[in-house]
């Protein structure tokens, strides 16, 4: 009887792909899938703004499976649907997508906003 190519050193297929999904969630721009985590830049690598303060200090928290969580530590804070986030993840101008939404929503106003346009 051959051996099995696929089981090596007496683990199975997936031990490597179970080794490799940990240590790509190391990487701040990689979404652990299991609903923890946090990001601090886009799925281009761009590092996420605040739209409150201005400042690069936005990450997205992923409480569970299902939603996602963008903080602040001045205190912005605004919750979606993991699919919102993953929509506006893999756009190329997140930030003014998360800023319209956080006007929209009503958690920043237009007025407050003036002070940050260049």
């Amino acid at each position: 009887m051959t051996d099995n190519p696929k089981v090596k050193d007496n683990r199975d297929e997936y031990a490597d792909a179970t080794i490799i999904a940990r240590t790509m969630t190391k990487d701040p721009g990689v979404k652990l899938q299991d609903g923890s985590g946090d990001v601090t830049k886009s799925m281009f690598m761009v590092k996420l703004s605040c739209p409150q303060c201005g400042k690069m200090t936005l990450h997205v928290e992923f409480p569970d499976q299902y939603e996602a969580w963008i903080k602040c530590p001045c205190g912005f804070f605004m919750g979606m649907s993991n699919d919102d986030w993953h929509r506006m993840e893999n756009s190329r101008n997140i930030d003014e997508k998360i800023r319209k939404m956080a006007i929209k929503r009503g958690i920043l106003k237009v007025e407050h906003l003036k002070h940050h346009i260049i």
